[in-house]
Formats: C-alpha cells, sequence, structure tokens
C-alpha cells in the first residue's frame, strides 16, 4: 500500500485532481441500489492520500471539490431526467442539475479537504480530524439555501439492516462519521509516518466496533416483535402513471378512474383506508365538492381516503402541494400543507431578482416554473384520521430531512406519499426509499409510503418491508398498520444532539493526538 500512495504523491496535480474525480464516481456505487459498499475504503483512503501529497491550500480544497463533484455527477444524474420530461420548455436547463448543482454542492466537501489541510495533523489524528470536518460540512450541505441531505454514504448500508439499526442511536449523521472513519482508516497503511502497530490496532479496533454495531443491530432485529393496530385495514395504491402524461388535460379523468378502479378490487381482506399517492387527484379537491362527494363513494364505511391532492384558495390565488383525508360523507377531515418545498421544481427562488436581471427573458423556462405557497409556521404536521392513530406527513423529499419529522405533536406512524415518477428507471427512486427506511429506523414508528410510481411499501419500525411494490410496477398493497416501539428510541428524543456531539469529539480527538504526537 504504501507503494501505491507512492504512486499518488509522485502524480501531477492534474493527474491527482482527476483520480479524486474517478473515486468520487465510485462512492455514488456504493449507495443505492448498487449498495457496493466495499468501494467506500478505495475511495477514501485514496482521497486521504492525495490529500496527504498536496503542496498549497488551494490544492487541499481542489481535491476535495473533484472528489465531491465525481460523487454528486454519478448520485444526483437522475435529477436531471426530470427536465427532460417537458424537454421543449426545461431542456435547455439540464446542465444546471446535472454538472452546475453538483459543482456548488462540491464546495462544502472541499471546504473540508481544506480545513483538514490547515490543522496540519498527520496519521491517525488527520484521519478523526478528516472525518470530523466532512460531516460538519455535510450538515453544512444539509441546512444552507433550504438544504439537501441526499446521498450521505451512511446509506449504503440500507442493504444491510442490522448496521442500519445504529440510527435509532445516533441518527444517519452518525452512522455516516462513522462509515467515513472506516473507509479512512486503511490509509494509514501506506503512509511512511505511521507505525504497523499504530494501523494494525487502529484497524483492529475500528473492524471491532463495526462488528459491535452488527451484532447489536442483529440482536435488536432478533429480539423484535410488531404488533399491529387492530381493525385497521389499508390499501395503498400505486397507480403508475408516467410523468410525461400525468398532467395531460385530456387524460386527467382516465388517471383518476384508474386510482378508483385499483382502490375497488376485491382481493382479500377488504381495507378500511385507502391511501393514494402525491398529487393522486389531479383536481384542487377541497374547491370542488361534487368531485368529493363522488370519491365518497369508494371511501369504506368508517375509513377514509387519504391522498396527495394539489389546494388552491381562489381569493389569494395561492396552491399548495397537499395530503388531504377524505370522510365516506364527503368532506375534508384534515389536511396537510407541504412544508419543505423544491426549489426550482415547486418554486422559483429570487424570483423577482431574476426577473429583474432580464435572465427570465434569456431563459423562458425559468419564468414557467411553478410556484407553490410555503404554508404558515404553525402549520399542522401531524393529522387526524378517523379510527387510527396521529400520522406525521411528509411530502416527497421531505422525509430527506431526519431533524424535521418529529414535532412537538406526538405521532405514532409515518405516512410519506411521493411521486418519483418524474425521474424514471434511475437510482433515485431508490436512494428515496432507503431514506425512507432509515426514517422508521431513527424514529422507530411506521412507514407507510404511496408513490405513484412506484416505490411503495408497509415499512416496520425496525426498516424492515413487509410488503412492497417495485418501481413501474401497478397495483396494491393491503396490509397491516405496525405500531411504533413502545419505547421511543434514543434518536428521537435527543436529535441531532448526539451526532454533533460525536463531530465534536472526532475533531478534538484528531487535535489531541497531534498535540501528543507533537511532542513525541
Amino acid at each position: 500500500m504504501k507503494a501505491v500512495n507512492r504512486w499518488i504523491s509522485g502524480l501531477s496535480f492534474h493527474k491527482k485532481s482527476l483520480l479524486a474525480f474517478v473515486l468520487g464516481l465510485a462512492v455514488a456505487t456504493a449507495l443505492p441500489p448498487l449498495n457496493l459498499i466495499f468501494l467506500l475504503p478505495v475511495s477514501f483512503t485514496g482521497l486521504i492520500w492525495i490529500l496527504s501529497s498536496v503542496d498549497n491550500r488551494k490544492q487541499a480544497f481542489l481535491v476535495g471539490w473533484w472528489f465531491a463533484w465525481g460523487q454528486f455527477i454519478a448520485g444526483l444524474y437522475w435529477i436531471g431526467v426530470a427536465f427532460t420530461i417537458d424537454a421543449q420548455t426545461h431542456a435547455v436547463l439540464l446542465p444546471l442539475p446535472v454538472l452546475v448543482l453538483p459543482a456548488f454542492l462540491a464546495i462544502l466537501s472541499g471546504l473540508a479537504t481544506l480545513a483538514t489541510h490547515l490543522t496540519r495533523t498527520q496519521s491517525l489524528a488527520r484521519i478523526f480530524v478528516f472525518s470530523g470536518f466532512w460531516l460538519l460540512f455535510e450538515y453544512v450541505r444539509g441546512i444552507i439555501f433550504t438544504g439537501f441531505p441526499w446521498n450521505l454514504v451512511g446509506y449504503s448500508w440500507s442493504a444491510f439492516l442490522p448496521v442500519l439499526q445504529s440510527t435509532a442511536y445516533f441518527g444517519i449523521y452518525g452512522l455516516t462519521l462513522f462509515t467515513v472513519f472506516f473507509a479512512s482508516l486503511p490509509a494509514l497503511f501506506g503512509e511512511v509516518g505511521t507505525p504497523k502497530r499504530t494501523a494494525g490496532i487502529s484497524l483492529i479496533a475500528c473492524i471491532g466496533i463495526l462488528l459491535a454495531l452488527y451484532g447489536v443491530g442483529a440482536a435488536r432485529l432478533y429480539n423484535s416483535s410488531v404488533t399491529y393496530f387492530e381493525d385497521a385495514p389499508i390499501r395503498l395504491v400505486q397507480p403508475n402513471i408516467q410523468q410525461v402524461d400525468k398532467w395531460k388535460p385530456d387524460l386527467l379523468l382516465d388517471h383518476l378512474q384508474k386510482l378508483v378502479a385499483l382502490s375497488l378490487i376485491e382481493e382479500g381482506e377488504k381495507p378500511r383506508y385507502l391511501i393514494w399517492p402525491e398529487t393522486a387527484v389531479p383536481y384542487y379537491l377541497t374547491t370542488a365538492p361534487t368531485l368529493q362527494k363522488e370519491l365518497a363513494r369508494i371511501v369504506p364505511p368508517g375509513g377514509a381516503l387519504i391522498t396527495g391532492a394539489p389546494r388552491r384558495d381562489p381569493d389569494k390565488n395561492q396552491y399548495w402541494n397537499s395530503l388531504q383525508v377524505l370522510g365516506e360523507q364527503g368532506n375534508i377531515l384534515d389536511i396537510y400543507d407541504k412544508q419543505h418545498l423544491v426549489p426550482y421544481g415547486e418554486y422559483m427562488p429570487l424570483r423577482s431578482v431574476m426577473v429583474a436581471m432580464g435572465l427570465t427573458d434569456i431563459i423562458p423556462a425559468l419564468d414557467k416554473m411553478s410556484d407553490f405557497a410555503m404554508p404558515d409556521k404553525s402549520a399542522r404536521k401531524v393529522v387526524s384520521v378517523p379510527g387510527l392513530p396521529p400520522a406525521r406527513v411528509m411530502i416527497c423529499y421531505e422525509i430527506a430531512f431526519p431533524w424535521e419529522v418529529a414535532p412537538q405533536t406526538a405521532f405514532s406512524w409515518i405516512i410519506n406519499v411521493t411521486n418519483d415518477g418524474w425521474f424514471g428507471n434511475t437510482s433515485g427512486p431508490y436512494q428515496h426509499f432507503a431514506i425512507t427506511q432509515t426514517r422508521a429506523v431513527e424514529q422507530g414508528v411506521p412507514v407507510v409510503r404511496a408513490a405513484n410510481t412506484g416505490i411503495s411499501a408497509i415499512i416496520d419500525p425496525y426498516g424492515r418491508v413487509e410488503q412492497e411494490l417495485a418501481l413501474n410496477d401497478t397495483g396494491i398493497i393491503d396490509g397491516q398498520l405496525p405500531l411504533p416501539l413502545a419505547e421511543r428510541t434514543i434518536y428521537s428524543r435527543y436529535g441531532e444532539i448526539i451526532p454533533v456531539l460525536v463531530v465534536l469529539i472526532f475533531i478534538l480527538t484528531g487535535a489531541f493526538l497531534a498535540i501528543r504526537r507533537s511532542k513525541t
């Protein structure tokens, strides 16, 4: 390994940058749907070696930037697919999500490698400091400009449920921190100044911690038991309506009739609650009393239809992306309006500035993007469905924000309605599903997920998928609603306090080791 490190050190900076880019590409393959997690040590070890051989601050920043640019291009390419749905209008903007967005996000990773370089740490101290700074700037990525906490490397463990159980204690950011640390440790074996004993002990300890995480998680799953809410059979409907057809005026009624037909299929236990995906009803349901009465015909006695539907206030000329609960009498029982909107997808940031600068004249597609309204800050996050426990609603990518899940109001399950039809048969829907699984483990509550084109599922409080409809399948899921864990998870009680403290501990440990090394 020392020979490989020496070879990397001897490369020109341009070749080092290219290598960092390729290593970043490999990180994306460790994420769903491939989950090639064994490539993470290759990628992060290579990044550490490149970082240790840079000559100045600029290079230290750029190696992290190139690495992350590769990771985000390969991991987020699917966003660009949404711009091809209405290619005539939006194809001109395709470079923004495919190249510009990854380049912007990569700045934060470049700052992480720069910060590591500035500490002048070496050996094990550098691994601790690097891991801490990497997570620190991942937090920034999840918050800045409304945040985009997607493709954290901790989600690579979504295919390994025993390890994923650790998120019940310290969340996905905590698991991501340990994953980066584990993946970076092999770099010690290639460093000339690191004794083999130090590298060996560190790796053995690391493997021991990883085995402990696996063992605790396996025991947690083995001793688990799931109970179900009585007399509450649910049916999830996945209509599989392709996005290119979804909003065609002459097909809207056909889409609605397809949802109704799937809801009325007679097989198995008759459902009491119907759950449809995001914007399943392609009309403003709250201002369409006739449609409410017609849909009430399919609502089972004593049950409800829980569906995504746009909501409009004709007086204010505002509209919201919402979830609505329709009762058997045709009345709207409760409403949740999406509170974390997608920039450029559901609203145009700084629209007035762009208009004033004339950008909308140069690129008309910018001015044609929709603007959903932001609900009031006091808007409820938990909905009440007659006969069911309170549910936390999260529409589409809202579920990617772990710190936004738990409001002050108690809830017993999560409803996630989404429309991943925008992204076709790409890695995006699989990444989204892994995120949803992780929220179940973190909070210790079941997640019921209804997706237009998939993946729809009932997920228990341990992240196990009880039933699932694959991507691009048309069909239904009939099942029971699992109950939450009797005791809340540690993460659900303390939230991000735990992983943030661990980040600080890692950085301080690195500083301590560096000071100790300098005195010897």
